[in-house]
């Protein structure tokens, strides 16, 4: 009986082992995954607001959140200004014009095409989702496999390779079935923009250079986010002007003189009257800050194209310089500079305990203007019972322990009247949401300054996905917005361009006039009856 009894136990501590390995086996094979590969995400572009990254967070300019991976140890500031970004920013006058070949279109459409392939971006390559490619989304230069390393995991780099020969062979089939044919010229309506700006971005830049793009050219996912926000309508924008579409440059830029009226809260009206504001607004208006007006000054976005440009010292060299959010100049000053003079933050950097706003550095000496969506009717009462984020509890707080710093608050109605103005002249219908912080801080500048340059807000060719140049991460809505109309904004910006192409292309550079040096011819008097 005993050795039956001891050969049972046997067994049974043989089948606990064998079934603890068995789970053991189970357990590894559903988690070792390569922690370095990126997942895509599912998430709803109303969802993304709130996981976009700490620093710098745009108000919900991102239609879905593609999260990259950074191997441990890698230090992301080293990473940017090791990857060469701007390689085309180095060629002469003749280079620029061997990389973009066109006379009425491109002459020589293989060798256009051929130079893009390699252009897609880390976020391009995830796993079974072509829904991923954006319509602008590829970075600029080529990057070698090898500077690649710390931010593409091998999966991804696999099916790069799988990618890109399987387009070349598609090129090549596509190029045999047209024989000797001419090639059809680019940038016909007809050509199936999704195919074509989801393989190339500068196609869709050279029309931007142009001011010829519209909503149909972008991306469907890019596109169904416009719609959706158009639908949802959070704003309440209820547009009863005309769409009317193309005005001059001229009668533009008279229109905007004859409109634009920087307007901040000045304590006056309720509820701030009642809560005694009028004792912490600054007692000068911003409008009223520089009566004489400046001469030069230069607005620098933050989009991760201005890495490597190495302009600095000609940004430094302004009378005033605009910058926005929480973007730095320590470690980056050749590319942009270190003077700052005025800084444009929405709500979030007010109530976003990460960006310390009380503490740091980025929000001493300089005049502060923030903001925040109000409903499109400018109700003050409606906004300040619920803002976007509470910006009113902090900004009272910043004033009360720092009376002498000049910050303001810019009122609704002024925001608004940039958005009609916005939808006025464009045909299609945009985003019912607010301008984005680069279109506000461009016309505010243009109210206090004899010239005005832009620097990358329309890319240059060293166009990157990478949406901040002092962050790693990567997304094409950063450049033509899903929130915010951006797409439309800088159409605009084009339009009232007076500054050369090569500076837009090499600089991503836009000159601007001041809208009190614009010269307007005077209205028709009313004839008495």
């Amino acid at each position: 009986m005993k050795p039956k009894l001891k050969q049972w136990k046997q067994l049974m501590l043989f089948g606990i082992f064998a079934w603890g390995l068995l789970f053991l086996v189970i357990f590894i094979y559903f988690t070792d995954s390569n922690p370095a590969e990126p997942l895509p995400s599912s998430l709803s572009f109303l969802e993304t607001r709130r996981l976009l990254p700490v620093q710098g967070k745009q108000r919900a300019i991102m239609v879905a959140m593609h999260e990259l991976s950074v191997a441990e140890g890698t230090d992301g500031n080293k990473v940017l200004s090791d990857r060469n970004l701007s390689d085309p920013l180095n060629l002469g006058p003749s280079d620029l014009q061997r990389w973009v070949q066109v006379k009425n279109g491109f002459e020589n459409e293989d060798e256009f095409f051929s130079s893009q392939i390699g252009r897609k971006s880390q976020s391009a390559f995830y796993q079974g989702d072509d829904n991923y490619y954006f319509a602008a989304g590829q970075p600029g230069p080529p990057i070698h496999a090898q500077e690649m390393l710390p931010f593409v995991s091998r999966g991804e780099r696999d099916q790069r390779e799988g990618v890109l020969p399987a387009y070349t062979v598609q090129r090549k089939q596509k190029k045999k079935r047209r024989g000797k044919q001419k090639p059809s010229h680019v940038f016909e309506e007809n050509d199936g923009w999704d195919g074509l700006y989801s393989t190339t971005s500068r196609a869709f830049l050279y029309r931007l250079w142009q001011g010829n793009v519209s909503s149909k050219m972008l991306n469907p996912r890019l596109q169904k986010a416009m719609r959706d926000y158009l639908n949802t309508n959070k704003h309440g924008v209820r547009f009863q002007g005309k769409r009317e579409g193309r005005l001059s440059r001229e009668a533009l830029l008279c229109e905007l003189r004859r409109r634009v009226r920087v307007q901040t809260l000045d304590g006056k009206e309720a509820p701030f009257s009642a809560l005694g504001w009028d004792r912490h607004v600054p007692a000068v208006p911003l409008s009223r800050l520089y009566p004489r007006g400046l001469q030069s000054c230069a607005v620098v976005m933050s989009a991760g194209s201005i890495l490597n440009s190495s302009l600095g010292k000609e940004i430094d060299s302004h009378d005033a310089v605009l910058r926005f959010n929480s973007a730095p100049t320590r470690g980056y000053e050749k590319d942009v500079g270190n003077k700052t003079t005025m800084r444009i933050i929405n709500s979030q950097i007010l109530t976003n305990p990460n960006h310390h706003f009380f503490d740091s550095s980025l929000y001493k000496d300089v005049i502060l203007v923030a903001w925040d969506p109000a409903p499109y009717s400018a109700n003050l009462n409606l906004w300040y019972k619920k803002p976007d984020y509470n910006l009113f509890t902090p900004y009272i707080q910043h004033r009360q322990r720092n009376p002498n710093q000049p910050f303001y608050i810019l009122h609704p109605k002024f925001i608004w009247q940039l958005w009609d103005i916005i939808q006025e002249n464009t045909k299609e219908k945009i985003q019912p949401n607010p301008p984005s912080s680069g279109f506000i801080g461009i016309l505010i500048m243009m109210s206090v300054c004899r010239e005005v340059h832009v620097y990358e807000y329309i890319p240059s060719i060293r166009q990157t996905e990478l949406c901040h140049y002092h962050e790693l991460y990567y997304d094409a809505a950063c450049t033509l917005g899903a929130y915010h109309p951006l797409l439309y904004e800088k159409l605009l910006v084009q339009r009232m361009n007076t500054g050369v192409q090569e500076d837009l292309h090499q600089k991503g550079k836009v000159t601007l006039p001041g809208l009190w040096a614009v010269s307007c011819p005077a209205p028709n008097p009313v004839p008495h009856s």
